[in-house]
């Protein structure tokens, strides 16, 4: 694996235990439509991120 490939997977690992830690503090948010828009923007996020990445690598 490159150098940065092991270090991204180190920082996310490291930013899961932090959630983890500090869950009980962090607000829960219990409105439906507020889940649903967090949903929606975490897919388009997705794909834009994988449509960039696949038009980098075809480069």
């Amino acid at each position: 694996m490159k150098k940065a490939t092991v270090v991204g997977v180190i920082i996310g690992i490291g930013l899961l235990v932090l959630l983890k830690v500090f869950q009980d503090s962090i607000p829960r948010i219990r409105d439906p439509l507020t889940n649903y828009i967090i949903l929606i923007g975490f897919v388009l996020f997705a794909i834009i991120y994988g449509a960039s990445r696949l038009r980098k690598a075809n480069k």
